[in-house]
């Protein structure tokens, strides 16, 4: 590394939101309690395989059972047998098993690896004639992709072959209880599709993102495990048309709690005349769930999820495909509704005004394929949906798909000119002149008018349900106003303008006002919180950003005096102890200097 780039190297750092002098202590602090949590998939799958081969070894021994299911005992100990094998990779060359340690590692997130699909699901593959290769493996997909691909009753293609997913890989019982089936609860607002995760008691009665009233909560919500398949040699078209359709899928968003407070950012689009067009909520490393509710033509839309075979994993079979095979089920089942969970960077973006369905259609389009092309992404880096369902649009939900989170979405609050290029970008792609609105009719270099949508716009393969309702021309005026306007941001989940009158109101001398004046008129970012108490270094901050461990002062004339100097440096070096990073903003400074030598905190000035 070159000199000046060693010294721009902590600049770099600083603006990066994950970054703090005490990251390196933190990482190696905390890798041995990751490692044992890395561990804890392959230990599942293991301990559930030895169970599963010592109970099916007991009833092949147990003269009182029939010899149909000492048959069916016999069949389910060798695949439990083999996926052992697998998970030991004790036959075949172990580099090349998901199971190898470095590649085992890298899917649980331990080490790098960005080849590798972060926390999987697995589904088990028995080897068998018919195969190139008749080893027995298990096939990894990604958490929102395994919710549909490793559904229930779902037919995988694998090497020229076809799988059903027949059975869930149970976990081993706790001690004292009948079956491994751990339920959880939740409620999902339907007016804005936010999800509240009941861990104890009956939950809210109000939606804590918009304050509607919640429905009954979803109970029987199955975590989906990983999965085990059979060969299915035939396949039909009513079987093809049955998986054509697919599931009913719902996603649903709740932002991180940290210490009881949820943290999140609000922020508002405002357009030419400073009127809001849409609230944005940004959320780092926000719970998304994806819920199955069952068949998406079921004939009763009541009756939600799947029947499951509680003691020995079996989904049942589905009444409404007459060639779906029996599984031989026990007497002990239940309906369950399965969902897969993870973490991922999202915003959410709410218009002002109702958009018909056909408008938050191409608008989510539209957006995607901006924020793509301005901040330079793959389509798969970042992904969109509707909320809170396809049916009811009334939000945009984006998040970064990419390993790691690509770091875009919170640009879109922190730099507030950045929605508006987005949205110029959004309109040239929809081929409209984004200065004056005029309908170019068509991408450069292509003679073919585009009406409604082309491949050029909004169509793309992953969107194909709804091209039916994409039309540039429905939202020419929406992106028009995002385009000649600019995000005034809050540093906290309450809205920008009453974070900041909360500041003011809060301010115990006029400089402290003074700074909060600058800072919102810069258009630069507020403040998490203020006159907030730091127990463990004894002292009262003025402002803090508590996202960034940085604690704030206002100096005014009293604190030129020699003793409260001497306090002063004592309180700083409690607070660097304590990991906060300190700024004072003396009286007869030059705060804007300040500012701009820390625009890592406050963010750059909109001086436009």
């Amino acid at each position: 590394m070159r000199g000046g780039e060693r010294e721009q190297l902590p600049v770099q750092l600083e603006q990066i939101g994950w970054w703090s002098e005490q990251w390196l202590a933190r990482v190696l602090d905390r890798a041995p309690l990751q490692f044992d949590r890395a561990c804890d998939r392959w230990r599942g799958l293991h301990r559930a395989a030895q169970a599963t081969a010592n109970a099916q070894h007991a009833v092949t021994l147990d003269a009182s059972r029939s010899q149909e299911s000492k048959r069916e005992a016999r069949r389910l100990y060798r695949e439990a047998i083999a996926q052992l094998e697998l998970l030991t990779a004790s036959t075949g060359p172990s580099s090349q098993s998901d199971f190898y340690s470095y590649r085992y590692m890298a899917s649980e997130g331990f080490l790098p690896g960005y080849n590798f699909p972060r926390l999987p699901l697995a589904a088990y593959i028995p080897g068998g004639a018919g195969r190139r290769d008749a080893r027995d493996e298990y096939v990894q997909r990604p958490r929102f992709l395994a919710i549909t691909e490793f559904g229930p009753r779902s037919i995988i293609y694998h090497e020229g072959a076809r799988y059903l997913v027949n059975k869930v890989i149970l976990p081993i019982p706790a001690p004292g209880e009948e079956d491994a089936i751990a339920s959880e609860r939740a409620k999902l607002c339907g007016a804005c599709g936010y999800l509240h995760h009941i861990e104890q008691g009956g939950g809210p009665d109000l939606c804590e993102r918009c304050g509607t009233l919640l429905d009954q909560p979803l109970t029987e919500l199955l975590r989906l495990q990983n999965v085990s398949t059979k060969r299915r040699d035939r396949i039909n078209s009513d079987e093809e048309e049955r998986q054509r359709q697919g599931y009913e899928i719902r996603t649903a968003v709740q932002f991180a709690e940290t210490d009881g407070r949820v943290w999140s950012r609000v922020g508002d689009a405002l357009g030419r005349d400073e009127q809001p067009v849409a609230r944005l909520d940004y959320g780092q490393a926000a719970r998304i769930w994806r819920v199955n509710f069952g068949w998406r033509r079921r004939k009763n839309k009541e009756l939600l999820g799947f029947v499951l075979d509680t003691e020995r994993g079996y989904w049942q079979r589905n009444d409404q495909a007459a060639d779906d095979p029996e599984d031989p089920m026990s007497g002990r089942a239940k309906r369950v509704i399965p969902f897969v969970e993870d973490h991922r960077n999202c915003l959410l973006l709410a218009p002002t005004q109702e958009l018909s369905e056909a408008q938050m259609a191409s608008l989510q389009a539209a957006l995607k394929r901006g924020i793509q092309a301005v901040f330079q992404l793959e389509e798969q880096e970042i992904a969109a949906e509707p909320l809170p369902t396809d049916q009811l649009r009334r939000l945009l939900l984006l998040f970064e798909s990419a390993e790691g989170g690509a770091g875009v979405l919170r640009r879109l609050l922190d730099d507030p000119g950045k929605l508006a290029e987005v949205a110029r970008e959004a309109l040239s792609i929809c081929h409209f002149d984004p200065d004056s609105g005029t309908d170019l009719s068509h991408a450069p270099g292509v003679s073919e008018h585009c009406e409604a949508a082309c491949y050029d716009c909004l169509l793309s393969y992953g969107n194909q349900r709804d091209h039916r309702l994409l039309d540039r021309q429905q939202i020419r005026d929406v992106l028009l106003a995002l385009a000649a306007g600019s995000v005034r941001a809050s540093a906290t989940s309450a809205s920008a303008t009453g974070h900041l009158e909360t500041l003011e109101a809060r301010a115990d001398s006029s400089l402290e006002r003074r700074l909060i004046e600058l800072l919102a008129t810069e258009g630069r970012r507020l403040p998490s919180d203020s006159q907030k108490l730091i127990d463990g270094a004894g002292c009262r901050l003025d402002f803090l950003y508590g996202d960034q461990y940085v604690a704030v002062f206002v100096d005014g004339p009293h604190h030129d005096v020699t003793d409260q100097r001497e306090r002063d440096r004592l309180a700083d070096l409690r607070l660097e102890d304590a990991g906060y990073t300190v700024i004072r903003f003396h009286h007869a400074a030059d705060w804007r200097a300040l500012l701009d030598e820390h625009r890592w905190v406050f963010g750059e000035a909109d001086r436009s």
